[in-house]
């Protein structure tokens, strides 16, 4: 749905002929999983999957397996940094979880107990000490918060909002994004989604269903909440409801100017907090991009989403599905996602355009699947970021992570991942940075860039064909099980969009040619920054 990096994750495609990112060679270390190599873990709590005739039957006591293997998830290699110090090898391990066995049958999340109170760090008006300050309590924050925690790190937490929150989004959590966490999200979880329903606009639908888990379904409030008290539990600050009113660089680090947000927007005192690094995870329109003088995004994707309540339950046809419907909007797609006692309805894509179009497509879409427009709870648009290649994302004291760096996935538009995976690999550059082995946090942006852009690069070049010309996706799917087989894989993270296309045989040659072509079509129909 959106495009990453340029060059690949940007404006030009991915071109054979266009080196990746320049990696600095043996001197960053291994932080996110290794490319996958055996099947993925299944889940142990399973939603049953009654079938309508579009899709099958489906044994109604199947509960597939989802206990955690202490298989690494990729052995971070240890490699002489900036300051001359490694992470150890298999550091990024998966930990032990503690499982809770969820009855079968999608659920909403009720029952969470009541985040911990913020802890109070200092009077209004007050000189504010803490080592990194991380703007946004998302998955990004909240992960990279933890991480720091865990490390001994003092770390503050800081979210504009008041918990709890929603957010703007369709709240799927790949199988791949749940392997980087060491902790079970079922008490989050509201369904599992193993099968999709694909349609072109107005055209045949078609309906594949998996033999194992692709996606939990959450809600934001729910998941955000819940990903804040993991960071608590290791030790992390956290503070909501207080909107960062300026940022400074010192000598010393940052000065984080900070007040407290009011529903009628006022304000009252603020604390003024020293850093000596700071973090934003504070989305695709943060403010820390702004204050520490990141460029600013050249395109962006944008998409409209509401919810449509099923007190009585969602049909049982979508129980364990997700409807995906191409060529609804140019540069992206619309999408039904099923929650506890409701669905999540969204289109999006590319903003040069699809803004006008938003609203007729998102009404178009429920009128399609029997959902009456006037039944839309909680209508409101996102951004979707777009990095361009070579932008920067760290630098002395500093960097962006999640969407704020801008790391979708192009091709889907899935950001969890990103923020979750970036969360992790930001921390032990900021630990190093905060305890002066190194000058600068730079190191985390090479981690990136050998480790998580080259993918985002490579699903660019997929995404500007594929939504230029998405019917011959359809036919491929209709006829071919290789074709479900690999986007069951990436989503499990068995795959990776390079393995992919690596798989096509000869036929991968024209696949960066044609993304190219594609690029260059559409920024010249629809106006989108050229290459």
């Amino acid at each position: 749905m959106a495009r990453g990096a340029r060059g690949g994750c940007g404006d030009g495609g991915v071109g054979a002929d266009r080196a990746l990112l320049r990696l600095a060679a043996g001197d960053v270390p291994r932080l996110l999983p290794a490319r996958p190599g055996r099947p993925h873990r299944r889940a142990r709590r399973a939603v049953e999957h009654p079938r309508g005739a579009a899709g099958g039957d489906r044994d109604p006591g199947h509960r597939p397996d989802r206990r955690r293997d202490p298989a690494p998830l990729g052995a971070r290699r240890v490699a002489a940094g900036a300051g001359g110090r490694g992470v150890p090898a298999g550091a990024l391990r998966r930990r032990d979880r503690h499982r809770h066995r969820l009855s079968g049958g999608a659920r909403t999340a009720r029952g969470l107990t009541a985040s911990a109170p913020a802890p109070t760090i200092g009077a209004r008006g007050a000189r504010v000490e803490t080592e990194v300050v991380v703007v946004g309590a998302g998955p990004a924050g909240s992960t990279a918060a933890r991480e720091l925690a865990s490390r001994g790190v003092d770390v503050l937490l800081l979210e504009r909002a008041k918990f709890p929150r929603d957010k703007p989004c369709g709240g799927g959590v790949t199988i791949r994004c749940d392997s980087l966490l060491p902790f079970s999200l079922d008490p989050v979880i509201e369904d599992v989604v193993s099968g999709a329903v694909i349609q072109l606009r107005d055209g045949k639908a078609v309906t594949r269903d998996a033999d194992a888990p692709l996606t939990y379904m959450t809600q934001r409030r729910h998941l955000d909440r819940f990903l804040v008290e993991q960071a608590q539990a290791e030790g992390a600050a956290f503070q909501d409801g207080r909107r960062v009113e300026h940022i400074d660089q010192t000598p010393e680090g940052f000065e984080v100017r900070v007040a407290n947000g009011t529903p009628n927007g006022s304000r009252d005192g603020g604390d003024v907090i020293h850093a000596r690094a700071v973090i934003g995870a504070d989305g695709a329109n943060g403010v820390v991009r702004t204050f520490l003088g990141y460029e600013h995004f050249e395109e962006s994707g944008v998409a409209l989403e509401a919810n449509v309540p099923f007190p009585d339950g969602i049909p049982t046809w979508l129980r364990g599905r997700v409807v995906l419907r191409l060529g609804a909007m140019r540069g992206g797609y619309g999408w039904i996602f099923p929650k506890g006692d409701h669905v999540n309805v969204g289109v999006g894509g590319w903003k040069a355009a699809a803004g006008a179009d938003l609203r007729p497509e998102l009404e178009s879409l429920c009128r399609g699947y029997d959902m009456d427009p006037a039944d839309l709870e909680g209508v409101r648009g996102h951004h979707l970021p777009m990095l361009r290649h070579g932008a920067d994302i760290a630098a002395r004291g500093s960097a962006l992570i999640g969407d704020a760096a801008g790391l979708l996935d192009p091709l889907s538009g899935e950001g969890i991942y990103g923020a979750i995976a970036s969360g992790i690999a930001v921390a032990p550059v900021t630990e190093d940075y905060v305890r002066g082995r190194v000058d600068t946090m730079t190191g985390y942006q090479r981690v990136l860039e050998r480790e998580l852009l080259p993918e985002l690069e490579v699903s660019h070049g997929l995404m500007e064909v594929f939504y230029l010309w998405p019917a011959p996706f359809v036919r491929w799917l209709q006829h071919s099980k290789r074709v479900w087989t690999h986007c069951t894989r990436l989503e499990r993270g068995e795959e990776t969009y390079l393995d992919v296309v690596a798989s096509g045989g000869p036929a991968r040659h024209i696949v960066h040619p044609l993304g190219r072509l594609a690029q260059a079509i559409t920024s010249r129909r629809l106006g989108r920054p050229k290459a």
